[in-house]
């Protein structure tokens, strides 16, 4: 999980908003249509660097659907098309009957809650990674119980996520020196050209700044 820092919501949606609202009809999520949708659906990833808001993997708007943090089917009308409630999520967001989600993250989660939201400023405090591309509660947490629900409730151990992060961390394999650890960081923390972080980001700076004394 990496921590998501909400933008502001694109100005189509905002008057998509307004104008639902004063007619006082089809003001929620399921209303929601092309172009707006798909512009809400844009914004999201690229705030979040085209990664999962769960699992990091890279994410497009192929690939991935809009999630909703507090689910819909426990929230009210204003809450399902509050901007700050929606992130991407991997799992292509599709009618077609023989499409199979992915067996985590945002399909996973369904109606559950997380004890760990990526809004959190603090959020990749609370997770461990291993070599064998597992994700564990911090070890030094007072209490655990957060992270190991969420870890639990999205799948976060799924072997397709565990075989990802292990993909990843192969990048360590060629550093040879402090300095190769420092800009491989800076790469980890910071977007590219393009606007994107680098897939399980959070995974690879986790052994950097524990295995290879990166600050």
């Amino acid at each position: 999980m990496k921590y998501i820092q909400k933008g502001k919501e694109p100005e189509n949606f905002s008057k998509w908003k307004a104008k639902q609202k004063s007619i006082d009809v089809n003001y929620d999520f399921n209303s929601l249509r092309n172009p707006e949708k798909a512009e809400v659906h844009n914004s999201l990833l690229s705030e979040q660097g085209y990664i999962c808001c769960y699992c990091c993997m890279r994410v497009e708007q192929s690939n991935s659907h809009i999630e909703h943090l507090d689910p819909q089917s426990k929230t009210d009308a204003e809450l399902s098309v509050e901007y700050t409630n929606m992130l991407a999520s991997c799992g292509r967001d599709t009618y077609k009957p023989d499409y199979r989600w992915p067996e985590y993250c945002g399909h996973k989660k369904a109606d559950l809650a997380i004890g760990v939201s990526p809004l959190q400023a603090n959020c990749e405090e609370f997770f461990d990674y291993s070599s064998t591309g597992e994700i564990l509660p911090a070890n030094n947490l007072d209490d655990p119980k957060d992270a190991q629900t969420t870890i639990e409730v999205l799948g976060l151990n799924h072997p397709d996520l565990m075989k990802g992060r292990i993909q990843a961390l192969e990048a360590l394999q060629g550093i040879m020196t402090q300095e190769e650890a420092e800009l491989l960081a800076q790469d980890c923390q910071q977007m590219n050209g393009e606007g994107r972080y680098q897939p399980f980001c959070n995974a690879v700076l986790y052994f950097l700044k524990n295995y290879f004394g990166v600050s």
